[in-house]
This record gives structure tokens, C-alpha cells and sequence, in this order.
């Protein structure tokens, strides 16, 4: 980024810090503060800048009302003693460089969260903790809102900026409310405007697909040849070929841009299909990124990739270990948030900087370690007699230093010489050639240099495999090294022939590989940042989320020209103009499918606009064309049966795999645990969790718990692999459900259990999938659930048995699509009564007749405290009752 781009992008940065940081706590807490000027987003706009002013009001009206949701919550928030507050020496005023104890979360277990400040986290100064954001409206408290500006590695001191100035008092706390680095990121974007190539594409009203460009005539088959290997499309259906190609065709145009959409249904085959178009599109170099809303969905495309090419390069050498080279694939972002395991860390940025660095290095590095070796093979005789004098020496000194005793120096053969000194630089040696090998792009070494690299690694084997060999003759081999290598064809013994023909090969390798590797544009080991520049710039397809791929706008590297955005309706079109404007962008693929999860939007006023909506969601909206997979791979068809009828319109076939009977796995007894039912729970109570803000049903909680237990006695009979799912809208029944299973399976192998919210399962898929829909009132009221695209993925993420639990009354009076859901249930005879199943049904009775008595106990005004002389404070009751509440359900199940 220029100079002048770069101040453009601090100024307005640091006009979006100033406006959050200016808020007042009536302002942060007032929905109305924003809600006359955020207008709904239209479908289609006059200008760039009405496209990009539509998004700006939204963006700081969600950053308002997420700020206010934090704050609401702040008791539970992590928090750190102020340890020191001072003044910084910045030249910009009201920056404060803050020392702070170790973070603490005041009802974690341990004491302390894992939490760890970022740039970005916003706190809250205050003198004291609060319990509620109407301990902060009292008289005389101090408090105010800070960013985050910088933090020193592995320091406490961190450097944050504030509204107004700050007097430090003793007994201050710094409480963790949010990160705004993607908000931050956002709002750049939609103020420096860059390269807006594909942004005019998709704004105008009247945008219309462009089939073909006029001036190219590109076709499928000619663009691939030579270099795509036609076997990656063999495990593709028809729907997936097609997309593959279009997509492909597009991508060639060079005088006009293109957004291409690939339409992917639950279990359609969409990684699958996005892996093999990234490999095409690697085979014929072009420089792509590759993003995705979260940090999960990078991480699985970047390990689908990486699969593919480990599957179609592996190089093996001649002492059977092999590798593979990766440096074409690059992913960067926080190894913590992306949890980079060791499967997947030879692409992250992190570890390939450190591994180019170390063979960069004076010491460890390519240059010493292939001069060392050289030296080694020419010159070990001359060496070997200076360690024989040095040897000498030190025991004539030892001798003078102790007359009385006498020693007898053992002077070591010329073999066991070599052999130690082999053995100390050809690990280096072979090590900095395979991270080369791994992390250095072939086409940036070229093909040359890289089988020599190959060769040398067999040359190191086979002369560690000569050195070592038993019938080794010292003296032979010190007359055989004595020669040059030119003369070694004069040795008579056999294996000294072997032996000098290896060295003088690797002789010459190493020297031409030294003159070959000067040549080349490697950066300075001492500048990590020219490393990560050459690892940016050297990369064709990078992996980031899409608020990380703001910091590719800072990279100094030949352009990106294509972009290929997974989960596309999942994100909000706001932060997809991140990548799409990052320089030399000419085409994009968005890849989704905006009939499952959108974004999540917290602010009801920002929903209403269309602040949520995605560009792929709006594109399909505007009847872009989409290239639908119409294949499912996933559900057995009495699972699939639903959701392809009411979201797809029946358009999604069954593969062959799901409609095999082998498919249709039976793992309880009893008609109510096939493929797919609806269990009926009658009796069940829906409740607010201790914060009011999300609901429970431990009747259901009781039911899932039975049914898990079950599941896991069957299984210790049969020992199959099995994996369950357990599913429910509501954070508090997941999290009653997980408190109860108590990680009880979480180390077995071969039967898993995870608890997950609909919304952090998308994307996932197990062989049994229990959902539990909480709710249970005589209203029909369903907030949230009722929302076809959370329906749908609750629906499909199931492979062999899918069973609802649910109250059919509330659902049904919903008018929403849960109602159809039932009356669907039942014409396929897939509805069933929970007590129907004796165990279910003493389940629900034990588990609602301790509720019942537990409601009688907790209730102030019961008979039981009538006579009482002291009073029963709500937030004890409350905090009892659910403790009672988790030991029913344990006693019950």
C-alpha cells in the first residue's frame, strides 16, 4: 500500500475508533440512536458511492447494539486488576500505556479465562466491578470505554486509547467487552474505495448476467490442456463438472470482470467441489485467495486443498521418507483462533517464516550447511590429521598438567572421524533441502534446482548408508578420500568405487546447487517481515478468513486475480467488499447456498435494513445465474424427504450411497428410532436461564441424556463407530446438556457425542443427529426457530437417523414451517408419542414430578415459609433451583 493510501486509511481507522469511544452509556443503550439513518439496503444502486454509504449507518448501529449486548452480560466478562496507568509518550493525545494483573472470569472454575487482550478488544475502565450496567449510572463512579491499540508479546503492558482523559485510582479494573477489528475493517473498506473492478459489475441497476465476453472465445477443453490432469474430475457428478468448468471458463477473461455462483445444498458435495476447482485453478498458476466468514471454514477448505496436493505431488527419496511440495499454498491468520494442527501447519505463515528463516540463517542455514558438507568431502583427510595434532597437543598438556599419572591417548580411526562429523552436518543439511523442498514454490526454484535438491537427498542417503556399512575398511577409506574426485575410478575395491562414485556426485550437486541458490531472490533472515513478504508473493493460493484479508492490502506482491469466497451466504456483502477490492481483482466465485444460515446480525433495526444479507443472497435475489449440485451424498432419503421438498423444491437427487439399503443403519429398537422421526413431548416446560436471554427444557434435557445413555449401551454390544449429534437453538439447553453429559464420551474410542447450537453445526454432519426444539407454550410462539434457514440446517446435518423432540401443540400453532413439519411427520407415519417408550416415558414422569415438588420448594409464597420470620432472597431461589434443577435430571436419567 502507498504512502498516502496507507495515511487515507489511518485517518478514517481512527474516525471510527473516535465515534465508538465517544458514546455515552445512554447511547450505547439507546436502539433509537441510529435509527433514523439506517435506511434499507436496496437490491441495487445509482452509484459506487450509494453502494458503499448504504452499509455505513448499519455498521454503526450492529457495532452499537453488540456493544450493548456485551454490556449487558459485563458480569461474566473477563476482568484484570489495573496494576498501572500512565500517560503514553504517542504523540497522539489521550493514549494510555496500561499494566494490568492476570485476567480472571468471575465464575470460571479455575479462576481465570483463556481470554488474551487483542488490538481491537474494547474495555471498560471502571473502579470497581459491576454487577449490571446500572451500577455503572450511579453517582460518583468512574468508568469509561478504551481500545486497545497495541500489545506487546508476551507482555501485560498494553497500549489503549480513550474518549476522554483518564485519573488513575487505586483498585481500577480493565473488563473485556468486545473486539472491533472486523467492524474497523468494514468501515475502511467502505471509505478508502480501491479497486473497483467487480464492484461496478454487481451494483448497477441494470446488471446483467454477461454469459461470454464479446472479445474472448474461451472454451473448457482449450484453456485446461496441458496442464490440467482430466482424472480431478472423475469423482465429480455432471452438476459438479458443469460448475467447475463455467466457473473456470470465466476466470480467463481478461478484459472483463465476472461473479460466478456455485449453489451448494447440505451434503452436496461443495468442499469437494471447491477443492478440485482451487487445484485446476493452481495447475494453471493462477494467483487466487481463497476466504470464508470463519475461521472453521478456512480451515477446512485449506485442509481439503491440501489434501489434494499432498494426494497428486508426493515426492519419496531414496531412504523411503517422502514429502510433499506446499509452498504454493499459503494460509495466514491467528494459529489459536484457527487451531493449526500439525496436519496443517506446514501452509500456515507462522511456521513457514520460521522454517525459511532457520535455512536462511548464518549457522543453520542452506549456505554454511552445503559449504560445511563440501568441506567435509574434499578436504576431511587434511581435517582429520589437525584433529589428530590438536589431540596431541591436549594430551601432552594434560601429561605436564599431571606428572604422577600417566594417561594413554586412544586416537579415534578416520572412519569413526568421518562418521561423526557426517553425522553432525547432514541432519542440517538434509533439513534446510526438504524445507526448500516443502515451503519453496518449484516454479520459483525452477525445475532444475529442484531435482537437484532431490538428488542431493539421495546422495546424502546413499553415502550415509556406504559410511556406515559394517565391512567398512578405515584405511581404504582414507586412501579413497585422499584423491580427488576425478581419480576415484583408479580405487580396485568395489565398494570404494560405490563409495568415491556417490561422493564426487554429490560433490558436484552441491556445488552447482551453491551457485543456484545464490541466484535466486531469497530474502534476509533477519528480516521476518521480507519473509513473510516472499512467502505472500511466492504463494498461488491463499488461505484467510475475509475480515483477515484486510491485510493483504498492505502486502507488496504481484496482484491476486481471482477470488474464491466459500460460505458466500454467510457472509454480509459489507465485509465482502474487503477482498473484492484488493488490487489487480478481476474475478470472483462466490460458493453457498442462502437457503441455510445468513450472518448473524444483532441489532433488530440492522435486520430489518438488510444489513444481514449477503451479496450472494442479493445476486440470486436479481436472478444471477447459480450453478446448482443437485446431488446429495449425505441423508438417507426419509431424512432428505423434508427439507429437498420445502427448501429446494424437489431438486436435489439422492445419491446412489443413500439410497442403498446398506444406508438405512438401525441403532435402538422400537419404530420411533428409525431414519427419521418426530417424538412428541408432552409435559414439557420451556424456561429462561439465569441471564433471561436464551431458554431450556430440562423434560427434553431429560429425554436426550436417556436416549445418549441408550445409544451408548447399544454401542458397547455392537463396538461400530458411531457419532451423535446433539442439536438445539438455544445456548441455554446446549449448555444444560453438556453439563450433564459431563463430558462423560469425550475420550472414547470409536462413540462421540458433541452438543452444538444449530448455528455451530452448519457446515457439520454426524450418523445420528438428536434436535431438540425447547420450546413448549400454549401461544405457538417460536422466536428464532422459526426461521427457515436455521430449519433447514437443523434439518441436514444428520446421515442415518434424524429424531426431532418437540412439543407437536406449540409447533403446530406456530404457523411457521414447523407446523408443516408435523403434519408431514405424520402422513409418513414418522410421529410418535414420547411416552409411547415406556423408558422415555418414566423419564418424563420422574423428571417432571421433581420439578414440580422443586417448583413447591423454591416458591416464596408456598405453605412452607408461610410461618417464616425471614424472607427468601429471588436471586438465591433462582440460583438453587437451577442447581436442584441439574441434579434432577442427573437422578432421573
Amino acid at each position: 500500500m502507498e504512502k498516502g493510501s496507507l495515511g487515507v486509511v489511518e485517518h478514517h481507522e481512527d474516525e471510527f475508533t473516535k465515534m465508538i469511544l465517544s458514546w455515552s452509556l445512554d447511547d450505547i443503550l439507546n436502539e433509537d440512536l441510529y435509527k433514523n439513518k439506517v435506511q434499507s439496503i436496496p437490491l441495487t444502486f445509482e452509484s459506487e458511492e450509494h453502494y458503499f454509504g448504504s452499509f455505513v449507518y448499519p455498521l454503526l448501529e450492529e457495532a452499537r447494539s453488540e456493544l450493548a449486548s456485551s454490556m449487558e452480560i459485563m458480569h461474566r466478562a473477563p476482568f484484570a486488576d489495573m496494576l498501572s496507568f500512565n500517560e503514553s509518550t504517542s504523540d497522539e493525545n489521550r493514549v494510555y500505556d496500561v499494566i494490568v494483573g492476570p485476567w480472571k472470569k468471575q465464575y470460571s472454575k479455575r479462576g481465570r479465562d483463556d481470554y488474551d487482550t487483542l488490538p481491537g478488544d474494547l474495555f471498560l475502565l471502571v473502579d470497581g466491578k459491576p454487577e449490571s450496567v446500572s451500577d455503572l449510572k450511579c453517582v460518583g463512579r468512574t468508568w469509561a470505554l478504551a481500545m486497545v491499540k497495541s500489545k506487546e508479546d508476551g507482555s501485560t503492558s498494553i497500549r489503549v486509547k480513550t474518549a476522554q482523559p483518564i485519573e488513575f485510582q487505586d483498585g481500577m479494573l480493565a473488563v473485556f467487552l468486545m473486539n472491533v477489528t472486523s467492524q474497523k475493517r468494514i468501515w475502511n473498506s467502505l471509505h478508502v474505495h480501491r479497486n473497483l473492478d467487480i464492484i461496478k459489475e454487481i451494483i448497477y441497476p441494470d446488471f446483467k448476467v454477461k454469459e461470454n465476453c464479446n472479445i474472448c472465445s474461451f472454451g473448457y477443453d482449450n484453456i485446461l490442456s496441458p496442464k490440467f490432469d482430466p482424472h480431478l474430475l472423475l469423482n465429480l457428478n455432471e452438476s459438479q463438472k458443469t460448475a467447475v468448468r463455467e466457473a473456470l471458463c470465466k476466470t480467463q477473461c481478461c478484459h472483463t470482470s465476472s461473479v460466478e455462483q456455485i449453489w451448494g445444498p447440505p451434503g452436496t458435495g461443495k468442499t469437494l467441489t471447491v477443492g478440485v476447482l482451487l487445484f485446476i485453478l493452481l495447475q494453471m498458476k493462477q494467483r487466487t485467495l481463497t476466504c470464508a466468514p470463519t475461521n472453521v471454514a478456512t480451515l477446512q477448505l485449506a485442509s481439503r486443498m491440501l489434501s489434494l496436493v499432498r494426494e497428486s505431488s508426493k515426492t519419496t527419496i531414496a531412504c523411503g521418507d517422502s514429502f510433499c511440495s506446499v509452498g504454493d499454498l499459503l494460509l495466514f491468520g491467528s494459529k489459536e483462533r484457527l487451531e493449526v494442527g500439525t496436519e496443517i501447519e506446514e501452509i500456515h505463515l507462522e511456521h513457514r517464516v520460521k522454517r525459511i528463516a532457520e535455512c536462511l540463517g548464518p549457522v543453520t542455514g542452506w549456505k554454511h550447511c552445503i559449504r560445511s558438507m563440501i568441506d567435509l568431502l574434499e578436504n576431511c583427510v587434511s581435517e582429520y590429521y589437525s584433529f589428530i595434532e590438536n589431540e596431541f597437543m591436549k594430551d601432552k598438556q594434560l601429561r605436564n598438567e599431571n606428572e604422577d599419572k600417566r594417561t594413554m591417548l586412544e586416537i579415534k580411526s578416520f572412519s569413526a572421524f568421518v562418521q561423526e562429523r557426517f553425522n553432525s552436518l547432514a541432519p542440517s543439511l538434509r533439513r534446510c533441502i526438504l524445507t526448500f523442498c516443502t515451503h519453496i514454490p518449484r516454479n520459483f526454484m525452477g525445475e532444475s534446482i529442484f531435482q537437484n535438491m532431490i538428488s542431493l537427498l539421495d546422495n546424502i542417503s546413499s553415502l550415509e548408508s556406504l559410511l556406515f556399512h559394517k565391512n567398512l575398511v578405515s584405511e581404504e577409506l582414507e586412501d579413497l578420500f585422499n584423491l580427488k574426485p576425478s581419480q576415484d575410478d583408479f580405487v580396485k575395491s568395489r565398494e570404494m568405487s560405490s563409495m568415491g562414485s556417490i561422493r564426487a556426485m554429490s560433490l558436484s550437486v552441491l556445488r552447482t546447487l551453491q551457485i543456484s541458490l545464490e541466484g535466486l531472490a531469497l530474502p534476509c533472515f533477519s528480516n521476518k517481515y521480507a519473509i513473510k513478504q516472499f512467502c505472500f508473493q511466492s504463494a498461488s493460493v491463499i488461505f484467510c478468513t475475509t475480515s483477515s484479508s484486510y491485510k493483504l492490502h498492505a502486502v507488496n506482491m504481484e496482484p491476486l486475480n481471482i477470488l474464491v469466497i466459500d460460505e458466500a451466504a454467510q457472509l454480509k456483502e459489507a465485509e465482502s467488499t474487503i477482498p473484492l477490492q484488493l488490487p489487480g481483482m478481476k474475478h470472483a466465485i462466490l460458493i453457498g447456498d442462502e437457503r441455510q444460515l445468513p450472518a448473524m446480525v444483532n441489532s433488530n433495526v440492522c435486520i430489518e435494513s438488510g444489513f444481514g444479507r449477503s451479496l450472494f443472497d442479493r445476486l440470486s435475489f436479481l436472478g444471477h445465474s447459480k450453478h446448482l449440485l443437485n446431488v446429495q451424498y449425505r441423508m438417507h432419503p426419509s431424512i432428505s424427504c423434508f427439507p429437498n421438498l420445502k427448501f429446494y423444491q424437489k431438486q436435489i437427487l439422492d445419491a446412489q450411497n443413500v439410497l442403498s439399503e446398506s444406508f438405512g443403519k438401525r441403532y435402538l429398537s422400537g419404530p420411533m428410532f428409525g431414519s427419521y422421526s418426530f417424538i412428541n413431548v408432552i409435559g414439557g416446560k420451556e424456561e429462561r436461564d439465569d441471564d433471561g436471554r436464551s431458554r431450556r427444557n430440562m423434560v427434553e434435557v431429560s429425554i436426550v441424556i436417556k436416549i445418549v445413555k441408550n445409544l451408548y449401551r447399544a454401542w458397547q454390544d455392537s463396538q461400530k463407530k458411531l457419532t451423535i449429534g446433539v442439536v438445539s437453538p438455544y445456548a441455554a439447553q446446549v449448555a444444560s446438556i453438556q453439563e450433564k453429559l459431563a463430558h462423560k464420551y469425550e475420550k472414547l474410542d470409536g462413540f462421540s457425542v458433541k452438543v452444538k447450537s444449530i448455528d455451530g453445526f452448519q457446515g457439520g454432519e454426524e450418523d445420528i443427529i438428536i434436535l431438540s426444539t425447547v420450546r413448549s407454550n400454549i401461544h405457538g410462539s417460536l422466536g428464532f426457530i422459526s426461521s427457515p434457514q436455521r430449519t433447514n440446517v437443523a434439518l441436514t446435518r444428520a446421515r442415518h437417523c434424524l429424531w426431532i423432540l418437540g412439543n407437536e401443540r406449540t409447533l403446530t400453532n406456530s404457523e411457521s414451517i414447523w407446523k408443516d413439519l408435523v403434519s408431514d411427520a405424520r402422513k409418513r407415519h414418522c410421529f410418535f408419542d414420547a411416552d409411547a417408550d415406556e423408558c422415555l416415558k418414566m423419564t418424563i414422569i420422574g423428571t417432571k414430578k421433581k420439578l414440580e415438588q422443586l417448583d413447591d420448594l423454591v416458591n416464596g409464597n408456598s405453605v412452607l415459609f408461610e410461618h417464616a420470620k425471614w424472607k427468601v432472597c429471588d436471586c438465591i431461589v433462582t440460583k438453587l433451583y437451577h442447581y436442584a434443577v441439574s441434579c434432577i435430571v442427573l437422578h432421573v436419567c
